[in-house]
């Protein structure tokens, strides 16, 4: 403001002096009898009289904001139900990660451990189970493998006592499948009348969690586990790339996965001739791991982005966070929580005892709720185009399923009737998760199809913000970065960032004490303090 000020005083000294003033193009151009003593005096004032010539105002216009993905929002770990909200919180303290990537995995066990013993009624043919999908975007040495660790834990410990006691079954089997032998081979020698000893049963594991799998070889298993199973993956690419990895086969595997998402029946045929198909009644699978920013955009390409696989995932993208040492570890008492927690989500049975589900209404308060979520999404995807409107779609399908899920958390955690119906508190919680993901989904396809260069620029945009309050001077970029080895390197940078419209340069003039304007990289919603 001071340089406007000096410039509208040079301007007015130099009138009554007599001196006109006209822009010719780009050039100013004074007249008058002194003009020429006046030159002088007003070059450091040019820029801003001729910006008043060409617009009528001294002031600097605003520089065009820079596009890029909004600023990333903290993950609502307050919406979680007791103990998973203290799991996700210490978990991710002690390892100095974002807490989404415990979150979402943590949601993706908890899912499958429900599995199909439970479904929530929205309305009369809207019954869907808490079968939840979920992905992690970070690079290599954002701590997604710890983060992983803390939040499969629990299902990981259940899957191994589980194997344990089919090891002991297995023993018990091998001991009576000799006494059968022995006693089978007798009864041929003695020509025996008596019907012949009946051959004990093969004992099958029960299982909770598959890594990798095809789909021929999970159809089995899900026969063998009606409850449903959780594939997890560390990462998830190689298992998106796997899809129709034979002709004979295309378009089938990822029809069938995304049939899992609802829990569907499914056929799949098996090879070898005279070989009978596999039937699954309810095949119901839960789905979390990990990606690199730069394979999601082919891993989730085009054809999975219209069939819709890419929008069932919940994903969350957070900006890589530094990392100091702490003492801090998920308590003992926290960790004891959620192993029980999980034990009893194993412990429902189904309904009937069989295959029938425990189906859960919603209180009148709850579907008030919906309700009105409903219609307020239903108006902002109206005005969504593409990947984000497919998002959106989904997003409205998960309000419902996260809602069973802390329904069921809550309720067992507390030691009631998992069948008493959701109440507000619960369908809020379940709302605010769902709105989180919807800001993050919108940050995410918003840059999905960068290239590489585009995303470096990026991941250089999200240093500026984490460590210099979103600008910095090109001084700064050469001694926080050490690709870049000069002030001239930084500017090119700068100008690449500036033209991908990721950044804009902004210059502070002088004050009142004089010196020289400085530039500046601007990106996101930085601080114009001086």
């Amino acid at each position: 403001m001071d340089a406007i000020r000096k410039a509208m005083a040079a301007m007015n000294a130099a009138e009554a002096d007599g001196v006109t003033f006209e822009l010719d193009g780009k050039a100013l151009k004074l007249g008058g009898s002194i003009a020429e003593d006046w030159h002088r005096k007003l070059k450091p004032h040019a820029e801003p009289i001729k910006r008043y010539l060409r617009d009528g105002s001294f002031d600097e216009p605003e520089p065009e904001p820079a596009v890029q993905r909004d600023a990333y929002q903290l993950f609502p770990a307050h919406k979680l139900p007791s103990p998973l909200r203290e799991l996700v919180t210490e978990g991710a303290k002690a390892i100095g990660c974002d807490e989404s990537f415990v979150a979402l995995p943590l949601l993706s066990c908890v899912g499958a451990t429900i599995g199909n013993t439970a479904r929530i009624v929205v309305k009369k043919g809207w019954t869907p189970p808490a079968c939840i999908w979920t992905m992690i975007v970070g690079e290599s040495g954002t701590a997604k493998s710890p983060a992983f660790k803390v939040a499969k834990g629990p299902i990981q410990r259940q899957q191994k006592a589980m194997l344990d006691e089919h090891s002991v079954a297995l023993d018990g089997y091998e001991q009576e499948k000799q006494q059968y032998d022995a006693a089978i081979k007798e009864h041929k020698r003695s020509k025996s009348s008596e019907p012949p000893p009946e051959q004990p049963e093969y004992p099958q594991p029960e299982r909770v969690v598959v890594s990798d799998t095809t789909v021929e070889a999970l159809a089995p298993l899900l026969q063998q586990n009606p409850r449903g199973l959780l594939l997890q993956r560390d990462e998830l690419s190689g298992w998106l790339g796997g899809f129709n990895a034979y002709k004979s086969s295309q378009g089938a595997d990822e029809a069938h996965w995304l049939s899992m998402f609802d829990g569907e029946s499914m056929t799949v045929d098996r090879k070898g001739e005279g070989t009978r198909p596999t039937f699954v009644e309810t095949a119901l699978v839960s789905i979390t791991g990990g990606i690199q920013p730069s394979v999601l955009a082919k891993a989730m390409g085009r054809e999975h982005r219209a069939s819709g696989m890419a929008s069932r995932f919940l994903i969350a993208s957070p900006p890589r966070k530094s990392q100091f040492w702490t003492d801090e570890e998920v308590s003992e008492s926290t960790q004891q929580a959620v192993d029980r927690l999980f034990l009893s989500l194993q412990g429902i049975q189904f309904a009937d005892g069989v295959s029938e589900p425990h189906y859960i209404g919603l209180d009148a308060t709850a579907k008030r709720e919906f309700i009105t979520f409903f219609n307020y999404h239903h108006q902002e995807q109206s005005e969504l185009t593409g990947d984000s409107a497919a998002a959106w779609s989904k997003l409205l399908g998960y309000v419902p399923r996260l809602a069973l899920l802390i329904h069921i958390v809550k309720q067992v955690n507390a030691g009631d009737d998992i069948e008493v119906a959701v109440d507000a508190s619960t369908m809020q919680d379940a709302i605010g998760l769902v709105e989180w993901f919807k800001f993050e989904a919108s940050r995410l396809y918003a840059t999905i199809d960068d290239d590489d260069a585009t995303r470096e620029l990026r991941a250089l945009a999200d240093w500026i913000t984490r460590t210099k309050n979103g600008e910095c001077t090109m001084r700064e970029l050469v001694q926080g970065q050490r690709s870049i080895v000069n002030t001239d390197a930084a500017n090119e940078i700068g100008t690449q960032m500036v033209r991908a419209r990721i950044a804009a340069w902004h210059t502070y003039e002088p004050g009142e004490q004089g010196g020289a304007p400085k530039r500046v990289l601007r990106v996101g919603q930085a601080s114009t303090s001086t």
